[in-house]
């Protein structure tokens, strides 16, 4: 099947969204530290998992200061991202083509303060029904390598949950409008309060459209290109209609209802009426 416009509109929220959050909240924090050697049979032979205690490292040089490496360090000697070191920014962690198991790995990454994942799932499952693995941001946390692949918390899990057409023009000119909305599971109030303040700002905001081939990420969760920039490959795709932010409302779980869940997670919603303008198929 060729890309259709769900695909395009899944794309471009996901890397809008990360790129707000990073740079108007400044949502993430550099580290420096050790990188720790764990099996993963999910890999090639040829490769061994050395991993952060964080999900998930911040991709987006167009985010002021923060440190996206390039490579890490190999018993005090420079590795830089090639053939034998790819950088899996999603799961916190570097893939080394080695034999060793026994390796100094140190690095230097930003960290994000919320993981961020896209669902099918619905609110009171993701609340009610799913158990999480708490990746602490906070000082004090495990200095050993987070486990790959599972979503872990604080995270915010995006979803569009429908999308209307209504006409527009003559000559087959469509409004689309597409609700999305956001699950904000957090480790206390001060996290969850920043998030919906800064997404509640957005009204009014727009964002090009970006097609599955700009998003950033290779099979390893590596960047594609080496480096990757939101503000630059938004600019490339500036051609195409935006989406517009009509309307955002914010909400959050009371504590007493929060005081039910099987964590002690703090709960808010963000939602989204996002439109755009378009011919049909496209």
């Amino acid at each position: 099947m060729i890309e259709q416009f769900k695909h395009k509109f899944t794309t471009s929220l996901m890397l809008w969204f990360d790129n707000f959050l990073l740079t108007k909240g400044e949502a993430f924090s550099n580290k420096t530290g050790s990188l720790y050697y764990y099996e993963d049979a999910h890999l090639d032979s040829s490769f061994k998992a050395y991993g952060s205690p964080y999900k998930q490292w911040v991709t987006d040089s167009s985010v002021s200061n923060a440190n996206i490496p390039n490579g890490i360090f190999v018993n005090g000697s420079l590795s830089g991202r090639g053939a034998g070191v790819k950088l899996d920014f999603e799961n916190g962690r570097a893939l080394l083509n080695t034999s060793s198991e026994s390796l100094n790995v140190t690095g230097t990454f930003a960290v994000k303060d919320f993981n961020l994942y896209y669902t099918n799932e619905t609110e009171d499952d993701l609340i009610i029904e799913k158990k999480y693995t708490v990746n602490s941001r906070l000082p004090g946390a495990s200095q050993n390598a987070i486990a790959p692949y599972d979503q872990v918390v604080p995270a915010i899990f995006l979803s569009s949950e429908s999308m209307t057409n209504k006409g527009f023009a003559f000559g087959g000119m469509e409004e689309t409008s597409v609700k999305a909305s956001a699950v904000i599971l957090a480790e206390d109030s001060y996290q969850l309060d920043g998030v919906l303040s800064i997404f509640a700002d957005s009204y009014n905001e727009t964002f090009n459209q970006i097609p599955m081939s700009g998003h950033p990420m290779n099979e390893f969760a590596d960047l594609k290109d080496g480096t990757y920039s939101y503000t630059d490959v938004s600019a490339t795709f500036d051609s195409q209609r935006p989406f517009y932010i009509e309307t955002v409302t914010t909400s959050k779980l009371a504590d007493k209802a929060r005081k039910s869940l099987s964590n002690d997670l703090f709960v808010g919603f963000v939602d989204f009426d996002i439109q755009t303008h378009r011919s049909r198929f496209q």
